[in-house]
């Protein structure tokens, strides 16, 4: 049976932290002995500090979300003749058709001429409109009444639900009511269909003639995309959905591969990794689009296996721990961080430089703006991935863990241990403070005690023997 040794301990007079001040050398060699659990109750206040602005942000700021997750129209032009384009310029056309709140985006291609792309939110089109008002007279989503546009005009079809008998009349009626002149309805049992001519005057036209006057180009030259509220609440479904589904298997898999406590730890260290990410996002009002949530995955696929790899290592020291009984579960949490920290650091430096890669790169030279979505998510994400599983989660098991009875009694006989070496050292005798004895009150024997010391004092007095020696 193979036992797992317990880290070599740094000589007496050369411990990093304690006896001299960290180097570099002590870093790469994995000699480190930062007090991250010591510690902890800074971290608690820091972390708590930056999820409560986060809530407060997300709810005062609320998120920019896109039209594929609220719904709206997007279009996009090239410029033509060797225009070039300006945010500013883009926003005066647009405030002149109402679209003063719209979404403007210049794509600059490495080679090419620059693009334009606006979104806004859902518009009082009438196509929209008179397909939602035809959904729901057939008792049907909306996605299941199709528009096709055929030269000036188009035409539009769907399949009404069971028990719904389409009339004419009343097809006609809603049609009409929405600006299309002379439509021509024909009913084939449940199949309806709806012929016009000559489609009403849309916004969304008019935005397209006046991007495409302003781009030098012509109004079959801008693309158009529509995505309806109904899509958009699909998309946000699916999101959450995946969200759910990750937590469980997370939970599942951590409990049968560690505990179940380091699984809820773990989890906690990714609801606030989440948290943190979304006050980033409200604060500077990035676009939360589909790419997003691929990157908030990919995220906690990371914040994930940082946490695995600290964890693996505490239960790599646990099996020691007990026998030796040399520490407590707090101190040999930090050894663990310590042991795995430049493995942290440098698997955050490499996951970090194609993000900025993409940045810079993608999005500044290329202007794929769809990469600068993906990556803004994750360089958020990757900084706080690494500051959870060091600062969240280690400290929030090793403060759940010591209360278990068998770690309690442990931190129990190092303390008197440390005493009653530092006693030793001394020659002083160490009160503990739950030992019962009045300080300098006669003892049993009607002779005065000495008086208690407290620990303070006698760890003051040993540093001082200690520089003595040294001397």
């Amino acid at each position: 049976m193979t036992t797992t040794a317990p880290p070599p301990e740094a000589p007496v007079d050369d411990i990093p932290g304690v006896t001299r001040r960290h180097r570099p050398s002590d870093l790469y060699h994995e000699r480190t002995n930062f007090q991250f659990i010591k510690h902890s109750k800074r971290w608690l206040i820091l972390s708590t500090t930056l999820i409560v602005l986060s809530l407060v942000l997300v709810g005062v700021r609320g998120l920019n979300f896109s039209i594929d997750f609220e719904g709206g129209t997007s279009w996009q032009v090239q410029m033509q003749g060797g225009r070039t384009a300006h945010i500013g310029d883009v926003r005066n056309v647009l405030s002149a058709e109402g679209l003063g709140d719209a979404s403007v985006g210049i794509l600059t291609p490495g080679t090419g001429a620059p693009s334009v792309r606006v979104q806004a939110k859902v518009l009082n089109d009438p196509i929209n409109t008179v397909e939602s008002q035809l959904a729901t007279y057939a008792h049907i989503d909306d996605a299941q009444v199709i528009f096709s546009p055929v030269g000036q005009g188009g035409t539009i079809t769907f399949t009404t639900g069971r028990g719904v008998t389409p009339k004419q009349a009343d097809i006609e009626r809603i049609v009409s009511s929405n600006g299309f002149q002379n439509p021509k309805v024909t009913i084939n049992g449940s199949d309806v269909s709806i012929s016009v001519s000559q489609l009403p005057t849309s916004q969304t036209q008019k935005v397209a003639a006046a991007l495409a006057k302003y781009a030098g180009a012509t109004v079959n030259d801008v693309t158009i995309n529509t995505v309806g509220p109904t899509w958009g609440h699909e998309v946000t479904k699916k999101a959450v959905e995946a969200l759910i589904a990750f937590f469980l298997l997370l939970a599942v898999y951590l409990t049968f591969r560690f505990e179940w406590k380091m699984s809820v730890c773990a989890i906690v260290a990714v609801i606030h990794d989440i948290i943190f990410t979304l006050g980033v996002y409200a604060l500077f009002r990035f676009s939360v689009t589909p790419a997003t949530v691929t990157a908030f995955l990919t995220i906690l696929g990371f914040s994930l296996y940082d946490t695995v790899v600290v964890f693996d290592k505490i239960i790599e020291y646990q099996k020691t721990l007990t026998a030796t009984g040399r520490s407590t579960y707090g101190e040999m949490v930090n050894r663990s961080l310590n042991a795995v920290l430049m493995r942290s650091l440098s698997t955050s430096l490499v996951a970090l430089l194609p993000v900025v890669s993409l940045l810079v790169v993608g999005s500044g030279v290329f202007g794929a703006t769809a990469l600068e979505d993906f990556a803004l998510a994750l360089l958020a994400g990757l900084f706080i991935g690494s500051y959870s599983s060091i600062f969240v989660a280690a400290p929030l098991l090793a403060w759940w863990k010591e209360k278990e009875p068998q770690y309690r009694a442990l931190a129990d006989r190092r303390r008197r241990t440390t005493l009653a070496a530092a006693s030793a050292s001394t020659g002083v005798p160490v009160v503990r403070p739950d030992d019962a004895v009045d300080t300098g009150g006669p003892t049993n024997l009607g002779v005065p005690g000495p008086p208690a010391v407290p620990r303070t004092t006698i760890q003051a007095r040993a540093r001082q023997q200690r520089r003595k020696k040294r001397r």
